[in-house]
C-alpha cells in the first residue's frame, strides 16, 4: 500500500484540527465539562438550558412521536379538507340536477295540460260529429243505412246509435245491421247494454 506524503499531511492535520472537537464534545456528554455562555441574557441562558436538560433519548422519543402524530393530524386535516371540497361540489351538483328536474317537470305538466286540452277539444268533436251522424242515419230509411253502417267497427255504430233521439229509430237502425250480419248486432247489443232479445 502506497501512502504519499501528502496524504499523510494531510490526514495528520485533520486529526489535529478534529481532536479538540471530538475531546470537547467527549467531555460535555460525559458531564466532566459544562458549556457556559456569558453575554447572553437570563432568559436565553434557561431556554439553552432547558433544551441541553430536555435533549434525553425519552425525550427525543416522546418529540419523535409527538412529530408523528403533528404529521399525521395534517395529513387528516388535508384529507378532510380534500372531502369537504368533493361534498361542496357534490352539492352543487345535486342542486344543478334539482333544477333541471324541477324544471322539466314543470314543462312535463305544461304539456301535460296541453294535452288534455286538446283531448278534450278532440272529444268535444267527435261528440258533435257523432250527433251529426246519428241525425243523418235517422233521416236514411234503414234498409239503406245499415250497409253503410257495418263498414264501422261496433263501437262507432254503438256511439252513432246511442245518439239517435228515437229509440224506435235505434231499433230500426239495430233491426237493418242484424239482417246483415246478426254477429255484429249482438256485440253491438252488447256494447250498448241491451238485451239481445229483442232482435
Amino acid at each position: 500500500m502506497n501512502i504519499r506524503a501528502r496524504d499523510l499531511i494531510g490526514v495528520g492535520i485533520a486529526s489535529l484540527l478534529l481532536f479538540p472537537v471530538v475531546f470537547f464534545a467527549v467531555l460535555l456528554v460525559t458531564g466532566t465539562a459544562k458549556l457556559e455562555i456569558n453575554g447572553l441574557d437570563e432568559e436565553t441562558r434557561k431556554r439553552i438550558a432547558g433544551y441541553l436538560e430536555r435533549h434525553t433519548p425519552e425525550q427525543e422519543a416522546q418529540d419523535l412521536e409527538q412529530s408523528k402524530l403533528f404529521e399525521a393530524n395534517r395529513n387528516l386535516a388535508i384529507e378532510l379538507e380534500e372531502r369537504q371540497r368533493e361534498l361542496r361540489a357534490e352539492s352543487a351538483r345535486l342542486e344543478l340536477l334539482k333544477l333541471e328536474t324541477s324544471q322539466k317537470l314543470a314543462k312535463i305538466n305544461e304539456n301535460r295540460e296541453e294535452i288534455n286540452k286538446r283531448v278534450g277539444e278532440s272529444q268535444a268533436l267527435s261528440d258533435q260529429k257523432i250527433d251529426e251522424l246519428a241525425q243523418v242515419y235517422a233521416a236514411m230509411k234503414p234498409v239503406e243505412a245499415a250497409p253503410i253502417l257495418m263498414n264501422l267497427d261496433d263501437d262507432s255504430i254503438a256511439r252513432i246509435l246511442k245518439r239517435v233521439p228515437d229509440s224506435r229509430s235505434q231499433g230500426k237502425l239495430l233491426a237493418a245491421v242484424g239482417a246483415l250480419n246478426t254477429k255484429r248486432a249482438a256485440s253491438v247489443t252488447r256494447i250498448l247494454g241491451w238485451k239481445e232479445k229483442g232482435l
